[in-house]
Formats: C-alpha cells, structure tokens, sequence
C-alpha cells in the first residue's frame, strides 16, 4: 500500500524565511514521524493472498507474487494515452539574503537511514506456462550390426571335444592300472605281515635259559642299549667305545645270520701322520662269560683312517645265544699284540691302558752339545703300531744346545740306546733332523725305544763316539716311569 502526502513548505514561522534551517529540519522530522505512525497504525498485507508481510517485502513468502498492489497494471504511456506536457520550471530561482547570524540554531543530529536490509527469499520453482510444454528427446537407436562383424561359430570346439575324450580315455586306463597294482601291493603285505605274525608267535612260545622256545627256536628280542663311555688308543688311534647294543638283528647290517646280534657303537680319531687299518675281524674279539672268542663279523667303515681324521663306526659281532652285555668284554689287539681288555659296563677301569708322561728335565754333555732330558712317554702304540705282546713304547724327548764352532750328526739308531734290567734296545723311530749346525740352539726331537711293560727303571745310554770334535765319550742318565 503506497501513501501519498502532500508537503507544502511555507516560511519559518520564527525567522519567517523560507531556507530556514531550523524550518527545514523540524518540517523533515514531522513527516519521519508522520511515516512512522502510518507504518504502525497498519500492516501491509499480500494483495493477491492477504498473507502479512514483514517491511521492505517486495515478494509473499505464501504464493510469491509482488507486494505491490499495481504490479503487472499498465502506465498511461503504455496505455498510449498522451500525457500533457510537463510546465517547464525556471532554471533559477530567486536567493533569499541569508539570516542574521543569531538566528542560526545549532544543528540537530541528522537522522539515521532506513534499514535496507532484505531477508534472503527461497528460490521459487516456476512451472510451465499453460499451452507450453517442452520437446522430448527420443532414445538413441543403435546402427544394425553388419553381417561380416557377427560372430562365427568357433569349429576347434569339435576338435578339443574329441581331445577331451581321448585324455579321459587315457586317465581311465590309468586309474584303472594303478588301482590293480594297488590291490596286488595290499595282498602281498597283508601276506608278509601274516607270515611275520606266525614267526613271531613261535618265537613267543615257551624259552630256556639260553634265549631259545622249547622247539629249538630263537626267540625274538627287542634293541637294548647299554652306555659305557671308555676311551683307549689303539695304533695310535683314539678309540671311544660310545655304547654296546644287542638286538636279534639290524637293519643295516645285512651280512649277519645269526640269531643275535651284538653292536658297539665307536668314535675314531687319527692324530698320527699317516692313515691306519683297523682289521677289526682280526683285533676286535668279543669275550664271553665263559671265555669264549668271538670275531667281530661285520662293520660299517673298513677303510683306513687318514691323519687327523676322526669319524662314526659301529662293529657287529654274532652270537648264538641270548647274552648278559654286562658280563662282555671287548678284547682290542691282535694275537701278537699288546692287548687291551675293556668291560662293557658304564665307565669301565682303563687307566692301566692309558698313555703316561713324566717330565725329568736332567741334563748332560755329550760330544761337545749340551743335553735335556724333557719328557719321557709310555704307551702301548705308537707311529701307527701297536706294540708287540707283553711291550711298549717308551719316547725321550730331547732339547741340544750346539755351542761348538762344528756341525754335529746326531744318528741316534747308531748311538742312543735305552737299558731296562738285562734288556738294551735300539731306537725303532726318532724325530731329529740329520744334524745339529755350529751355534744351534733349542734344536729338539724324540727317540722311541720299545721296552717290556714290565720294566719301570730305564737308563738312556749316549755311546761313545770318534767321529766327532772334540771325540764324545759315553753318557748316561736315568728315571723311571
């Protein structure tokens, strides 16, 4: 709704003149005033729905046509009706003399500016005018596929058909061999299992003392392992008796018949420098309680044993009858051997077989040099022999000193002797080199004399020489071990 107020401004009424400040101001805020009040005394409301609208609303929130009243009314000039002319108004109007200076009021504070703030409108959604519509877009219709891009029939489909025939063929024939050895192979092994489920019922029938059944069969027994854990040297080869086992049989040794079966599991080691044969049918025995010999008849490793080599054998000796291993002795030497008796028990006495040492540190002159006596060694083997029956080995080792201007040819298989009671014997190996120089010293080697295990006295004998400068005379020294 839109309000037409008619201002007529005439003269001040305090200074009586027309562009009065005071005049103006006071004019302008009466007709703010006069708005006001206008504006609360009634609402505008929406003309086409009556819906109450806020200030300032140009659109109803309700139906969204205009606030105004006149909207969409044509004008007089687009109605075509002619309008008279405006009068012309004169281009200057008249100055008034400006007031006397005392009747200049002070300025009132100026009005403040109507809020012109609008309130966001939601978007309207405006549907076609009526007798309009739009045109529809017609689907897409894809081209015909020619007849040269359609597919062809595949024609190897026939051929991996009879293919696939021919491979099932094949499987068939397969299966069916397969599955007839298999029925072969279950036969045979039910078969041996029946065999070995009535020899083991013989076996279990009544026994004797000896191991046998009443009809004369041996019966069967399972593996037992007794730990013994004793270690001797033999040919200069360290033995270790691991463990003793008896059994009816062993699988990986096939060379046996006998009913029983008894196996030591050794370790061996070579420190000497050159390889040694073990001949364990001929130096291995086993002694039962009864004093019977028995052969070893089989073993794993009959090679000889390189230097420095140590390996894993087993040696299997037969016996007839169902032994006590606590009551076996293992005999290693040949016949005409220095022979060692070990007991298969845990951790047997074989001290008496071990090798000793002493250390007499004498010292001598001979033919000009000066002599120690180190270390003197007894043992049953030496340089890969073992020695003789009822003997061993005793080895003097030796330090010279060559403080002569003349080198000096030691020889001691000419002149080293070693003397036990009524026996003197040669050296039967040494180490030394062939000769001492001039101004030598620290010059060391060893001389081996085989001697009766009986003796423990020995005297070293240095025999007397005139090949030497100056001529040595003899020297002994002596010690016991």
């Amino acid at each position: 709704m839109i309000y037409f107020i008619d201002f007529h401004f005439d003269n001040c009424y305090t200074c009586a003149q027309y562009s009065c400040t005071t005049f103006r101001t006071d004019t302008f805020r009466s007709l703010n005033q006069r708005r006001e009040e206008m504006a609360q005394s009634s609402q505008p409301s929406c003309p086409h729905c009556g819906t109450p609208l806020a200030p300032g609303q140009r659109f109803c929130s309700n139906c969204g046509a205009s606030a105004d009243p006149n909207f969409g009314k044509p004008t007089a000039m687009g109605s075509g009706v002619n309008n008279p002319q405006a009068p012309e108004l004169p281009t200057e109007l008249p100055v008034p003399p400006p007031p006397p200076e005392h009747y200049y009021a002070q300025p009132a504070q100026p009005t403040p500016a109507p809020n012109t703030f609008y309130p966001p409108q939601q978007g309207q959604a405006f549907p076609p005018q009526q007798g309009q519509s739009y045109p529809s877009q017609q689907g897409y219709q894809p081209a015909p596929v020619p007849t040269y891009a359609q597919p062809v029939k595949d024609s190897s489909k026939s051929v991996l058909g009879q293919l696939g025939c021919g491979v099932l063929v094949v499987i068939l024939l397969i299966v069916g061999v397969c599955g007839g050895a298999s029925y072969l192979v279950y036969r045979y092994v039910v078969s041996a299992a029946s065999s070995t489920s009535s020899t083991t019922s013989t076996y279990n029938s009544t026994t004797t003392g000896n191991g046998y059944g009443t009809n004369g069969t041996p019966q069967a027994i399972p593996t037992t392992t007794t730990q013994v854990n004793a270690a001797v040297t033999y040919a200069s080869v360290d033995v270790t008796i691991v463990n003793v086992q008896k059994a009816s049989s062993f699988t990986n040794d096939t060379n046996l018949s006998s009913p029983y079966v008894v196996r030591l599991n050794i370790k061996e080691h070579n420190p000497s420098t050159g390889s040694v044969y073990m001949f364990y049918g001929d130096n291995f025995h086993l002694l039962l309680s009864d004093g019977t010999s028995i052969a070893a008849g089989s073993e794993h490793d009959s090679t000889g044993i390189g230097q420095d080599v140590t390996r894993s054998n087993w040696v299997d000796f037969p016996v007839t009858t169902n032994v006590d291993v606590s009551k076996l002795t293992l005999r290693i030497g040949g016949a005409n051997e220095a022979q060692m008796d070990v007991l298969l028990t845990a951790s047997p006495d074989v001290s008496k077989y071990q090798l000793k040492t002493i250390r007499p540190n004498s010292a001598f002159t001979y033919a000009g040099l000066n002599w120690t006596l180190t270390t003197v060694t007894s043992s049953l083997s030496a340089y890969g022999k073992q020695a003789t029956t009822g003997m061993r080995y005793i080895t003097v080792s030796l330090k010279a000193n060559n403080p002569t201007q003349n080198s000096f040819y030691v020889f001691p298989n000419d002149y080293a002797r070693l003397q036990a009671g009524t026996t003197t014997s040669p050296p039967s190996d040494n180490t030394f080199s062939s000769s001492i120089a001039a101004g030598t010293t620290g010059s060391t080697g060893t001389i081996t004399f085989l001697m009766p295990q009986s003796a423990t006295s020995f005297t070293l004998i240095m025999l007397p020489r005139s090949d030497t400068t100056p001529a040595a005379t003899q020297v002994t020294t002596t010690f016991q071990i």
